[in-house]
């Protein structure tokens, strides 16, 4: 009530619903109304005889339908529900009302993030929350520097209706006690307190419920924020609510570019390790996958030291990443030698489950590529350790009809608990089950995601776009790190990854995407072809690289300059075209980035042709544009290079001084990377 009372507004009426009937305290509720309300109108309605005490919740829906719409004759521009426990600060109120217009068009509304000051962790936290938020991988739109996006668990304890919004509402089956059991899974005080979240859901947002997080600060900013006075999950060591500190509640929305793409810089020299990163995120990474986890961890975690990791394993191809019931993926932690869980996005891919039948093994992946070491576990019970010998295939796998399986070594079950820890356990339940991701569909999504791909099917440049996803389970837990609810009626985008006209499921046991082989003689890094199959269609999808690189010999004569100024000025008016300007010349590479357009600048190379030859470092790129320095470029000079890779010629003529190649390896016909 202070807080409301603190509202600059020309009117407002504060109702206060109780179903007490008790003289004492009916009076002590009045009192604090005059008191605290000040000018400002406060009534206490009292309902005593409900037949369940959570009815009560329910008992302000006539005041929306009866004094907010129907007898308002212009006073209220505005409905509040709100808990008793809740400060909705006038702060709060204003972003909502600017929101509302912001998304409006959208078809979204503006939500809150309910926090919990945490005594032990010093700061607020998230009470809805049971891990961090991977944003990208979230429903989400940019709008300037904020993404607005979905929570994993939208519920909020209030609600804010415009007159327009509280028609809508009241016409919905979310305004009514039981038709609103169809619309949610939620409790009856819970779904009292769901307002419009999942009415009316636009694809492919699953609730209509959205917070702005600041793509500079990977932070929901403060007036999104409202307090939960009581911290009941926070000061609570056996809840797992509220242990996420709200600095460190999301990630990811850094890396959004404007168009809600990832930002990814294309580096101009890729190596190895530069492809290991995108699958494998380390420690060193802003603390990321750190975020959220408690730093007591039990006695009886699975560890793996030094001792326990027999070197030199051969891996064979059949490997996946596992998948906990919370939509969380398992992960094996080097700095402090446990295996861990924590979302999409946050966790690194650095563990997989082999297996062979039924009978499995977990290795461990490291920096260097091809680097894998077997993981044996050991169960300490009162600080003794007990070690198990590792053997080629350790671990019993049990395998169920939805595709999960269960991993048991002797008596005991991996399991996933709730503070991120994989522990030994002596029963089998659902947190004790894992679903299986293939670890060449992820580290191909890595690949597509990072580069522009020709698909052979509709002429069309792709890279994976970032998108909603989930695990394929129909009713995902509530403790699920990407959707805890879903509105009846959205279409579930998340059950599958979409590549231009392919897509592709996150669980599935065949190969679903295969890269044609580097020629790593060359130095070649970046495989040319990638073929996927479409499971939609369960057709194959063919795609090229489309990495252009427009190359230039550069003599040493004052003129060549000038033609180098005149070609790169012609190629900068080419529209459409992304390309990688190299240059080769006994010149400084500081004196001839000055030369290239800006546009171009950042990714150029400068090769010394008196050390490296004319061609060394450029087989990652394709096709390849050899150009003599004062050459005109043409408009059609992208659908020329489309053209030459979709026609499987080795080169084409495209003008006089420009000369186009594309790569033939394994390129079409019964050579070609197969599926």
């Amino acid at each position: 009530m202070r807080s409301l009372a603190e509202y600059p507004v020309a009117a407002m009426d504060v109702i206060i619903v109780t179903n007490t009937l008790q003289k004492d305290e009916l009076g002590l509720l009045n009192r604090l109304c005059r008191e605290t309300l000040s000018k400002k109108g406060g009534a206490v309605r009292s309902f005593g005889d409900l037949t369940d005490g959570w009815d009560l919740t329910w008992c302000h829906k006539p005041i929306i339908a009866r004094e907010f719409i129907q007898e308002n004759h212009g006073r209220y521009t505005h409905f509040i529900y709100l808990e008793n426990d809740i400060r909705l600060s006038f702060l709060n109120f204003c972003y909502f009302v600017e929101y509302r217009e912001a998304l409006r068009g959208f078809g979204l509304l503006p939500s809150f993030v309910r926090v919990e000051y945490s005594k032990s962790l010093g700061g607020f936290t998230g009470s809805d929350v049971f891990w961090p938020v991977y944003v990208p991988v979230q429903s989400h739109m940019v709008l300037g520097d904020m993404v607005l996006a979905n929570m994993p668990n939208p519920y909020n304890p209030l609600f804010i209706l415009d007159l327009e919004l509280a028609a809508e509402y009241v016409q919905s089956p979310s305004f009514d006690r039981q038709a609103s059991a169809t619309v949610c899974r939620w409790g009856v005080a819970e779904r009292a307190a769901m307002g419009l979240c999942l009415e009316n859901v636009p694809a492919p947002f699953q609730s209509r419920y959205v917070i702005p997080i600041s793509r500079k600060l990977d932070a929901a900013p403060t007036f999104a924020l409202v307090w939960h006075m009581p911290n009941n999950y926070a000061d609570n060591p056996r809840s797992a609510l509220g242990k996420v500190r709200i600095d460190r509640m999301f990630v990811g929305a850094g890396e959004l570019r404007d168009d809600s793409r990832w930002s990814i810089a294309n580096s101009t020299a890729i190596t190895a390790d530069d492809l290991d990163d995108e699958r494998q995120r380390s420690s060193d990474e802003s603390g990321r996958y750190h975020a959220g986890v408690a730093s007591n961890a039990a006695a009886d975690a699975f560890d793996a030291d030094a001792s326990l990791l027999a070197e030199n394993v051969p891996a064979l191809s059949d490997q996946y990443y596992l998948i906990t019931h919370h939509d969380t993926v398992v992960f094996f932690d080097s700095d402090i030698g446990r295996v861990r869980h924590a979302p999409f996005g946050i966790a690194p891919w650095s563990l997989t489950i082999e297996l062979a039948g039924q009978k499995g093994r977990l290795l461990t992946r490291r920096k260097s590529l091809g680097e894998v070491r077997q993981l044996s576990v050991g169960r300490t019970d009162n600080d003794t350790p007990t070690q198990m010998i590792p053997t080629n295939f350790d671990r019993d796998i049990e395998t169920f009809s939805d595709g999960s399986i269960g991993i048991r070594t002797g008596g005991h079950y991996l399991g996933s608990d709730l503070d991120g820890f994989v522990r030994p356990k002596d029963w089998f339940r659902e947190w004790e089950r894992y679903r299986l991701v293939r670890a060449d569909t992820i580290e191909g999504l890595a690949l597509l995601r990072r580069y522009s791909w020709l698909s052979h099917t509709d002429r069309r440049v792709h890279s994976l776009a970032v998108q909603p996803i989930d695990f394929g389970k129909e009713q995902p837990a509530e403790s699920s790190a990407l959707a805890a609810s879903l509105a009846p009626g959205a279409i579930a985008f998340r059950r599958k990854i979409v590549f231009g006209p392919a897509a592709l499921k996150l669980i599935e046991r065949r190969p679903q995407i295969v890269f044609e082989s580097s020629d790593r003689a060359l130095g070649q890094i970046i495989p040319e072809r990638v073929k996927i199959l479409d499971s939609n269609t369960e057709a194959q999808c063919d795609f090229s690289l489309f990495r252009p690189l427009v190359h230039f010999w550069l003599g040493n004569a004052h003129s060549e300059f000038e033609k180098l100024r005149h070609s790169l000025d012609s190629l900068s008016r080419v529209a459409g075209l992304d390309a990688t300007i190299c240059i080769t010349s006994t010149q400084s590479g500081l004196h001839l980035k000055q030369q290239v357009p800006e546009r171009y600048r950042s990714d150029a190379l400068f090769l010394d042709a008196d050390r490296t030859g004319a061609f060394a470092g450029i087989h990652d790129y394709h096709p390849v544009v050899h150009a003599y320095v004062g050459c005109t470029f043409s408009v059609d000079l992208k659908e020329s290079l489309i053209g030459l890779l979709l026609s499987l010629k080795g080169g084409l003529v495209l003008a006089p001084g420009l000369t186009a190649y594309a790569s033939l390896t394994q390129s079409g016909g019964s050579d070609g990377p197969q599926l």
